[in-house]
């Protein structure tokens, strides 16, 4: 990743990968002390090749959440070689400017984008070994970098991307297999945050998001958030058995990443396993020591790319 300084890329959308920039050694990966990109979201967060999505992003700072940044866009249509170890081909990462510059970007899924990032094999290009089928996640997944940077920001360029789900045939299968899975398998939908309490260590709650004005904190207090899901946010959905043979319910994971312009989380990241049943997920923080706003980010990721986020204000001071 290209940069300057200080700018950071915190977290990407789509997978558990992270590529970018990492914060100054000691400092947590939730503190926010520069630009930050939190997310790159695809709308829907599954598309079929053909189909329309639309991409936006979430970059926070010391001042809160800018929204008003013109971003620059590409859609990468480069697969990977095998001898790269990063997320995406090292061609996805020019230097130079997007090609769309918005606050948000259209694009279509490519229609051959199965092929190029997905289980079908990409076409020899002459002078060139072939590239072998990508093999699919954990969740049976493929996915499509979308390119967006920031650019001549104060401290330097910012960059990351967003991996959009590609909905594929299944590969690798029995027709009767082939059959079912069609049948039982929905796209991906987003995750939601329904709601974030706030709990002092009194027991006092407060739900932030029908909060008139930002609740206050004492200085170097120590309080709980416990936020909830909306409901249907964990989905089930059929995946491939490794051996090739059957089809396994799996149900999503959920991961909330916690970030703020002060104090500190206990943990960075928390959520709920494939395996639990959970519909909320909480992390204590300790306010800092002087009086100040602080801003919170929340960004609630499902373990097949969908993606939410909520942003808060807290006063600590009387």
């Amino acid at each position: 990743m290209e940069h300057r300084k200080h700018a950071f890329l915190f977290a990407l959308v789509g997978t558990s990968v992270g590529l970018g920039c990492k914060p100054a050694v000691g400092q947590a990966p939730s503190l926010i002390t520069d630009y930050a990109l939190l997310a790159v979201v695809g709308e829907p967060p599954e598309a079929k090749p053909g189909d329309k999505v639309t991409y936006s992003y979430l970059l926070a700072s010391p001042s809160g959440t800018l929204a008003d940044l013109t971003a620059g866009w590409d859609v990468c249509l480069t697969p990977k070689p095998p001898a790269e170890n990063n997320s995406v081909s090292s061609a996805c990462n020019p230097p130079t400017p997007g090609t769309a510059p918005g606050l948000t970007f259209d694009a279509a899924m490519p229609t051959d984008a199965c092929q190029l990032f997905g289980p079908i094999a990409p076409p020899v290009q002459a002078g060139k070994p072939a590239i072998r089928p990508r093999d699919p996640d954990a969740t049976g997944g493929y996915y499509l970098p979308v390119r967006v940077k920031f650019s001549d920001l104060v401290t330097g360029d910012v960059t990351g991307f967003a991996f959009e789900r590609i909905t594929c045939n299944l590969a690798n299968a029995g027709t009767d297999i082939i059959k079912d899975y069609n049948t039982r398998y929905q796209a991906n939908k987003d995750p939601g945050i329904a709601s974030t309490d706030l709990v002092t260590s009194s027991g006092s709650r407060t739900n932030l998001d029908t909060a008139t004005q930002p609740i206050s904190v004492s200085p170097a207090d120590t309080v709980d958030f416990e936020a909830t899901f909306t409901d249907g946010s964990a989905e089930t959905f059929p995946v491939l058995a490794s051996s090739g043979d059957a089809l396994m319910d799996q149900r999503e994971s959920l991961h909330m990443s916690w970030f703020a312009t002060s104090g500190s989380f206990i943990h960075d990241r928390t959520g709920v396993a494939s395996t639990e049943t959970a519909t909320s997920t909480g992390n204590s923080w300790k306010a800092p020591d002087e009086a100040m706003d602080v801003y919170l980010w929340l960004v609630l990721r499902d373990s097949r790319g969908g993606t939410a986020f909520k942003s808060y204000e807290i006063h600590v001071g009387q």
